[in-house]
C-alpha cells in the first residue's frame, strides 16, 4: 500500500469520525435537555447514541497520525508533540467519556441515581484526569497551529479553531453549564461546542488529506 493511499485511508477515517462525534453531541443535547440526567441515561436512545460517539472518537484518534504524517514537512516537531498532545487529550475526553457514558452511566444511573444527579459531586481523580486532559488539548492546538497561522498549511481558520476549541470546555463547563445544561436545548449546544469545533478543525483536515492525500509544499 502506498503512501497515498494510508493518507486517504486515515484522512477519510478522521472525516467521518469528526462528523460522527458531532452527529453524537447533537443527538445528546437532544435527549438530555429537559431531562433528569438519572432519567436520560437510562433511555433506549442514551447507549446507541454513546455507541456512536464511541465509534468516531476512535475513528478519530486512529485518523490523526495520518494527518500528521501528511502535513509533517511544514509542522516539524512542534507539530508532532501538538498532534501527540491532542491525542492524548482525546484519549479523555472523546475514547474514555464515550465509553463510560456508554456502559456506566445507566448501571449507575439505575442503581445510585443520586451520583449522576446535576448537583453531584464531581470524583477528585475525574477532575485531575479533566484537568490534565484540557492543558494537553490547548497545548497541543497551540503547537499545532502556528503554521496555519502563518500561511504554510492552510486553512488559516484552522489555527485558530482548534485552540479555540480548548478554551471553549472551559466556557461551556464553567460558565455556560452551571445556568443549567439540562434545561435548554441551546445551552446544552452551547456546552458542547468545544468537542464539536474540535471536529471541525480536524474534520476538514482528515477531508483535505482524504481529497488531495499529497502532502502540501513548504
Amino acid at each position: 500500500m502506498t503512501n497515498s493511499q494510508l493518507f486517504r485511508i486515515g484522512g477519510l477515517g478522521l472525516f467521518v469520525g469528526a462528523v460522527v462525534f458531532v452527529i453524537h453531541v447533537v443527538s445528546r443535547s437532544l435527549i438530555t435537555a429537559g431531562v433528569d440526567p438519572a432519567v436520560s441515561a437510562q433511555e433506549g436512545p442514551w447507549v446507541p447514541i454513546n455507541a456512536l460517539s464511541a465509534v468516531g472518537a476512535a475513528l478519530v484518534l486512529l485518523g490523526l497520525p495520518a494527518v500528521y504524517a501528511w502535513m509533517a514537512g511544514p509542522t516539524g516537531l512542534p507539530g508532532l508533540v501538538g498532534v501527540t498532545l491532542i491525542e492524548v487529550a482525546w484519549m479523555f475526553f472523546g475514547v474514555f467519556l464515550s465509553l463510560y457514558s456508554e456502559l456506566v452511566l445507566p448501571w449507575l444511573a439505575d442503581k445510585a441515581p443520586s451520583l449522576v444527579a446535576d448537583s453531584a459531586p464531581l470524583p477528585v481523580g475525574f477532575v485531575v484526569a479533566f484537568i490534565i486532559g484540557l492543558v494537553a488539548w490547548f497545548v497541543g492546538a497551540v503547537r499545532s497551529t502556528a503554521p496555519f497561522i502563518g500561511g504554510r498549511v492552510g486553512p488559516r481558520w484552522v489555527g485558530y479553531v482548534l485552540p479555540a476549541s480548548a478554551l471553549w470546555v472551559v466556557v461551556g463547563d464553567l460558565a455556560i453549564a452551571p445556568s443549567g445544561p439540562a434545561k435548554n436545548l441551546a445551552i446544552n449546544l452551547l456546552s458542547n461546542l468545544g468537542p464539536v469545533l474540535l471536529m471541525v478543525g480536524v474534520g476538514h483536515l482528515g477531508f483535505r488529506v482524504w481529497v488531495e492525500h499529497a502532502p502540501p509544499r513548504l
